[in-house]
């Protein structure tokens, strides 16, 4: 009954499931945005590839629908896995720890670099064999006083950006801020805590790094895209790491393009 639950679970994911790959770096990263499902039939079977102490987890929340989203996100960490792996393997059976500092990873292969992003509209996953790799994903419907939230927590610049723009596209650009922030942090395996001011970017004709942490090797280590769809702004920032592995990346990526 739960293999077959599980073998139910990887197919709805990837039914749905949509490649949200930057494509000029393709050829070291994968990132997979899945929509958040409503399936009621999905709700019952989410349960059957978590951990007994993630269904605890779940239970203790307090509604219904955050305990489907708490479980639909877990499933789909092991989805990703198991496409970044190319395995067959029971997704009950692929198991996640965490760092100190909240990032995702398997304890047998520390060197894949994961990182998970949800909002109420869906998933984001995202994986690299030779680059840190971050992502957010954001609600871009939500309503809230941009500006202020800016002039409180983004860099000058930032800030002014944001002010300066009217209407739709003041949310416009203070998501794609937000988001590229919380996935710049992830790629080098930081949290909210570090501060979103650890990153500067600027936006217009493209967005790009102004400021990046010394220690991590400074702007030009980074690359970052912005993905805009309906309902949702996300962000994926990659950092470049040495020594580079581009062949063995290729060949396993490959590999789980064709499982997708």
């Amino acid at each position: 009954m739960t293999s077959g639950r599980g073998e139910w679970v990887r197919a709805l994911f990837a039914a749905n499931a949509r490649d949200w790959t930057p494509p000029s770096v393709a050829d070291a990263a994968c990132a997979l945005f899945a929509p958040i499902s409503y399936d009621p039939e999905a709700s019952r079977r989410w349960a059957a590839v978590l951990s007994h102490s993630e269904v605890q987890m779940a239970g203790r929340l307090v509604t219904e629908a955050a305990r489907a989203q708490f479980e639909q996100r877990r499933a789909f960490q092991r989805y990703c896995a198991a496409v970044a792996l190319g395995s067959r393997r029971p997704l009950s059976e692929i198991v996640f720890r965490q760092t100190a500092k909240g990032r995702a990873y398997l304890p047998d292969l520390p060197e894949l670099w994961f990182s998970f992003s949800s909002c109420r509209r869906g998933f984001l996953g995202a994986w690299s064999w030779t680059l840190g790799v971050g992502v957010d994903l954001e609600d871009r419907t939500r309503l809230l006083d941009a500006s202020a939230v800016a002039q409180h927590l983004f860099p000058e610049a930032e800030a002014k950006a944001v002010s300066s723009a009217d209407g739709e596209e003041r949310l416009r650009t203070f998501f794609q801020l937000w988001t590229l922030k919380e996935a710049a942090l992830k790629s080098i395996g930081e949290g909210l805590a570090m501060g979103l001011d650890a990153f500067e970017f600027r936006l217009p004709p493209v967005p790009r790094v102004v400021r990046a942490p010394c220690s991590h090797g400074g702007p030009e280590r980074f690359r970052v895209y912005v993905v805009e769809q309906a309902s949702c702004c996300a962000a994926v920032v990659t950092r470049r790491n040495e020594p580079d592995r581009a062949g063995a990346t290729k060949s396993r990526l490959g590999a789980c393009r064709q499982t997708c």
